[in-house]
């Protein structure tokens, strides 16, 4: 299958047909959501400064994408704009996303990469059987009507979350249930698990000071490797590129200068100059790469971030508009937790999403160069076949998890 991101140049050529075709419609798809991923990330860093931050934007999107194939007037407007989609229809955005979650589900054996979704939903919702056949149609969904108000209910979404999450995330649907439950849950997983295509060699893991941004610092342990990297000198900062065992799937670390920061890094860029202009800047080359083992559990309510990016009648109990779903309901809860662990070995990354519907210029570098991961930095893990970023995060202090 063809890289999924589009060029802009493809993207024009595009933009005067009424038919978009299955592959356009995918690239711009997935270019919509890495433009959103950075968004949120951004917001997020500025909501929660100083925070070790990882999400799924991929997750997030999907999850918004699916209840937003039964939104309707502004509310739809708005949730297009936030996630990039606007001038792409729900048939094109639903195919798309069948297409991108079939080529990541697509089995291979060097690494594991699992997308998952269902919807549960009360007894007496009136929930439109055309929403529930679109879901199924398009994302596979585990589709199951039961009595949500039971407060055992919450074990059978917190088994669901542990399955698809290979015990990662057990309890999302804690302290959830209550006769005034929600009447609809709409939930996304996303599973990843990869050794390094070249694994960093244990003994060579020694405790090195990290340092913090209130100028302290503290011993870590760092991975050290050496050897031929993809890497990329960028206006205040570094980069480098450290593929899988598929070589498709890959993390990215990016180290802002000592005069920079993750914020400032952040601030310059988006989907579109991370496809156009960072990417292709990376090329082989010699050096050493210091990384810190981590990991990092985090949770976070998404409401309030979806609503200063302008996502607003979603969650309006008076407004919001998914008559496509049920009549005179809102989003009430929009929920992320994640999980992830970077060691010598590899990676192991896992992330659920759950909706509650409820009514009411470059510098040369020299060779060979030096990336010492000693103070914050930017990750992300993307694959390459469809362009998508899978996870990412903000890393302050590599031992608070």
């Amino acid at each position: 299958m063809k890289p999924k991101i589009s060029l802009i140049a493809v993207l024009v050529l595009f933009a005067g047909l009424h038919q978009v075709t299955a592959s356009s419609a995918d690239q711009q798809l997935a270019a919509a959501n890495n433009g959103f991923a950075f968004k949120l990330l951004k917001q997020l860093a500025k909501d929660q400064p100083v925070t070790n931050i990882f999400i799924s934007p991929y997750s997030a999107s999907t999850v918004l994408q699916m209840v937003g194939s039964g939104a309707a007037g502004p509310t739809k407007t708005e949730m297009q704009q936030v996630l990039g989609t606007t001038g792409l229809s729900s048939d094109a955005v639903n195919a798309a996303n069948r297409d991108i979650a079939q080529s990541l589900n697509s089995g291979n054996t060097n690494i594991i990469l699992t997308i998952a979704n269902a919807i549960w939903y009360r007894q007496d919702a009136p929930v439109k059987p055309e929403f529930i056949a679109c879901n199924q149609q398009f994302y596979g969904f585990t589709v199951a009507p039961f009595n949500l108000g039971d407060p055992h209910s919450a074990d059978v979404i917190n088994e669901w979350a542990s399955e698809k999450t290979h015990g990662k995330i057990t309890r999302i649907a804690e302290g959830m249930m209550s006769v005034d439950t929600p009447r609809l849950f709409l939930v996304n997983a996303v599973y990843f698990k990869g050794k390094w295509a070249e694994a960093f060699d244990a003994k060579d893991t020694k405790d090195r000071p990290f340092h913090l941004r209130d100028s302290s610092q503290k011993n870590v342990p760092m991975m050290t490797q050496t050897k031929t990297f993809t890497y990329r000198r960028g206006t205040g900062y570094q980069a480098v590129r450290l593929p899988y065992q598929d070589e498709n799937l890959a993390m990215y670390v990016f180290l802002p200068d000592t005069n920079s920061s993750p914020e400032k890094l952040l601030g310059i860029m988006t989907g579109d100059t991370w496809q156009r202009v960072t990417k292709p800047g990376f090329s082989e080359k010699e050096g050493t790469v210091m990384l810190p083992r981590f990991k990092l559990e985090y949770s976070v309510e998404l409401i309030q971030p979806l609503q200063a990016l302008g996502m607003k009648l979603a969650f309006d109990s008076k407004h919001a508009d998914f008559s496509g779903i049920c009549p005179e309901h809102c989003i009430s809860q929009a929920l992320q937790k994640t999980v992830v662990e970077v060691k010598e070995e590899g990676t192991e990354a896992a992330a659920m999403t759950l909706l509650h519907l409820a009514d009411g210029i470059d510098v040369s570098p020299p060779n060979p160069f030096q990336m010492i991961v000693a103070r914050p930095f930017l990750f992300l893990i993307e694959d390459k076949q469809t362009g998508t970023i899978l996870f990412m995060g903000v890393m302050f202090d590599p031992e608070t998890n």
